[in-house]
């Protein structure tokens, strides 16, 4: 009896053992993994740390830039004027493209694995870098201002060229988001199937069986709300689920475009559609009677 319970006791200290060993192995690849993490995020953050410092660099070349053809600009001014114009726009541009990179980055940073105050404090220093580029712009255009009496003109016609290009930017942005929901709207299809009970219930077809339409097929009830349907994209899904013996479609779809699987004991499986382009040209809205 007691080699028994010796046995017993012996099988549960090694069952024992065996857990505790999956949750130490656990635990260390847990550790691993967020130190391959850990990893990732840092060289994230050095890659960034970069990329700003460059864009800084090349704002700072592009100040000398603009100063030395200030100086030329007594010997060529058409030239010079046009030439300093280009120089603005281009530090307005890596100005904002900087405070983008800046603001990206702090929420990086708030969003990783390595929340260090050192890194915090990198972060703050960039900011105040920013800050005191602004200053030197502000100077520097002071100083072309000094430099020629068209300067002030010039510079107007720089704030408003950068000004312009953003308005620009802008409207591009706005009618890629229109062309875009369009575009949505265009490829966007509705569905609904059930029993002729569950379809009238739900004013979906009338007594009768006409759909109660859109579009092109007349509406019989302002009850239907397109909304209750199924919302699908016409170009992904070409495949949808059945259960019945008899499904019919009583919305206008050619014939040629679809066809009804059969499954076990008779019954359809799902109806799939070969050429969505034909199938939805005539209504965007699908609905099938099973009964």
């Amino acid at each position: 009896m007691r080699t028994i319970a010796a046995i017993i006791v012996a099988s549960l200290l090694f069952a024992s053992c065996n857990q505790r060993e999956k949750e130490l192995e656990q635990q260390v690849a847990e550790l691993q993994e967020l130190g391959s993490k850990k990893d990732q995020d840092i060289d994230a953050f050095i890659e960034s740390m970069t990329e700003i410092q460059l864009s800084l660099d090349s704002i700072k070349e592009l100040e000398g830039i603009v100063t030395a053809r200030a100086i030329e600009n007594n010997e060529n001014a058409a030239s010079a004027e046009e030439a300093i114009i280009d120089d603005m726009v281009l530090i307005y541009e890596n100005m904002k493209r900087t405070r983008n990179q800046i603001e990206t980055l702090e929420k990086q940073l708030e969003q990783s694995s390595i929340g260090s105050d050192k890194l915090k404090a990198m972060v703050a220093k960039l900011k105040q870098d920013i800050k005191e580029k602004d200053e030197e712009i502000a100077m520097l255009k002071e100083g072309l201002a000094e430099a020629n009496i068209y300067i002030d003109k010039l510079m107007s016609s720089v704030d408003r060229l950068a000004l312009e290009n953003e308005r620009r930017i802008k409207v591009i942005q706005e009618k890629n988001l229109e062309l875009q929901k369009k575009e949505d709207e265009i490829q966007t299809g509705y569905w609904a199937t059930g029993t002729t009970k569950d379809l009238r219930e739900r004013n979906i077809i009338d007594k009768e069986g006409a759909f109660l339409g859109l579009g092109g097929v007349k509406v019989i009830s302002e009850d239907m709300v397109l909304e209750d349907l199924e919302k699908i994209n016409i170009q992904e899904v070409t495949e949808i689920e059945l259960s019945g013996k008899k499904p019919e479609l009583i919305t206008p779809h050619p014939k040629h475009t679809y066809e009804f699987v059969m499954g076990e004991k008779n019954k359809v499986e799902k109806l799939v559609i070969n050429d969505p382009d034909a199938f939805w040209q005539n209504s965007k809205v699908l609905i099938i009677v099973t009964n």
